[in-house]
């Protein structure tokens, strides 16, 4: 996939670092591999309803006919299985792709549920090739193949399967006294569908894998400013709704900050666009280090301003990050011979603190940052200003902007 030239490792991009470090034994790190999980799960119910369905009207089919030919004991006791044992398996196997409280499940259920139905498949076919019907064995292979390929089942779960059914034929046919030649010869095939079975399992497993993270990067892109590869203002707008009902719900407290670049206008027209551009750069890769908690987040907010967003933070760290944001992007050693308080870039700092569901709403709770950068800049820059939003008066809808009354 030809990806634009950002770099998404710097900006902390979980798929792009993923796709960097390989997966060849099909498991991702830290969450990646629970969102995966989630993702596959739902990706692949369609899949295993329409699956179990097929299986269940196949043994149905195979029954009927059985009824239609004749009676015989070994009939009616494989019969018995299949109506009682191996029907409800399978019905189980498709309510739990529909059932909304069965569906975190699915992937048990199916494991459990094949594996049943092997061992019993295996029964009735040996049964049956004792009595002389040794055609029936053929049911075994599509079982591992059914548990490899059509279920949706992850990789390693199909190879249990497939491992076990294989055990079991052998061993099956070792206590009901199957002839050696004939458990050898069906054993070797069993063996044959179930490498064959594991290889596809894998290969369409790690196609999954490397689709997911593709994608979920191409959507990570397509929110990402152009310029620094932070996120975009859309992007944290959707953010900061989504996880202030979060913190509702859970009681946390959340802490926003907004970071402004001092005199940035006059270090663009005295540098020129291209500084300016390699400047915000800079100035976005510290800002995404300090962003490093699970449900941080950072974005940027608009022209030279930033925001970051952090959930449920200590109240020591909440009050130190700020403050070393401030001193990190002035350890960038980055020259403004135009600023008219230091030598160096600097940054003014606006921090709103505050606990969802204490009365403050969210809109209140951004415009508080917002009033905090304000007097940061008005208080003559490079400096932190914070403010409990559960304590501060403020004029919902009455954002000061500051970059554009201070530059």
């Amino acid at each position: 996939m030809d990806l634009p030239a950002l770099n998404r490792d710097s900006l902390g991009s979980p798929f792009a670092q993923q796709l960097k470090a390989g997966f060849a034994s099909l498991k991702f790190e830290g969450l990646l591999e629970k969102e995966f999980r989630e993702a596959y799960v739902e990706q692949n119910l369609p899949r295993g309803r329409v699956s179990g369905l097929i299986a269940l009207v196949l043994v149905l089919a195979v029954t009927c006919i059985d009824l239609a030919l004749g009676t015989e004991p070994i009939s009616a006791q494989i019969n018995m299985l299949r109506l009682g044992v191996l029907c409800p398996l399978l019905i189980l196997i498709v309510l739990a792709t529909y059932h909304p409280s069965l569906k975190d499940y699915y992937m048990g259920v199916a494991a459990v549920g094949v594996t049943l139905v092997g061992a019993i498949v295996t029964y009735i076919c040996q049964v049956a090739a004792l009595a002389g019907a040794s055609y029936l064995l053929a049911g075994v292979v599509l079982v591992v193949l059914y548990a490899c390929l059509f279920l949706g089942l992850l990789f390693n779960t199909a190879v249990c399967i497939a491992g076990f059914l294989v055990a079991t034929h052998l061993a099956a046919g070792l206590i009901l006294g199957l002839p050696l030649n004939e458990l050898f010869y069906t054993l070797a095939i069993l063996g044959t569908a179930a490498v064959i079975g594991a290889l596809s399992a894998y290969n369409l497993e790690h196609a999954l894998r490397t689709n997911f993270l593709e994608t979920r990067l191409l959507n990570e892109l397509a929110e990402r400013d152009g310029l620094t590869g932070l996120y975009n203002r859309r992007m944290f707008d959707d953010f900061i709704r989504r996880v202030w009902r979060q913190a509702q719900r859970e009681e946390v407290p959340l802490e926003t900050i907004f970071v402004d670049i001092d005199f940035f206008k006059i270090y663009n027209d005295f540098y020129g666009h291209q500084a300016g551009d390699d400047c915000l750069k800079k100035v976005a890769k510290c800002l995404a280090q300090s962003a490093k908690r699970p449900f941080d987040f950072c974005a940027r907010y608009g022209g030279e301003e930033f925001v970051l967003v952090l959930y449920g933070p200590p109240r020591d760290y909440a009050r130190t990050l700020p403050e070393q944001i401030r001193r990190d992007v002035m350890s960038l050693g980055i020259p403004h011979e135009g600023s008219q308080i230091d030598n160096l870039l600097t940054v003014s700092v606006g921090v709103s603190f505050a606990r969802p569901g204490s009365g403050r709403s969210l809109a209140g709770f951004i415009q508080t940052a917002d009033e905090a950068l304000y007097e940061a800049k008005r208080g003559g820059r490079n400096r932190v200003i914070y403010k409990d939003a559960d304590e501060s008066e403020v004029e919902t809808g009455n954002f000061r902007v500051a970059r554009r009354e201070f530059g």
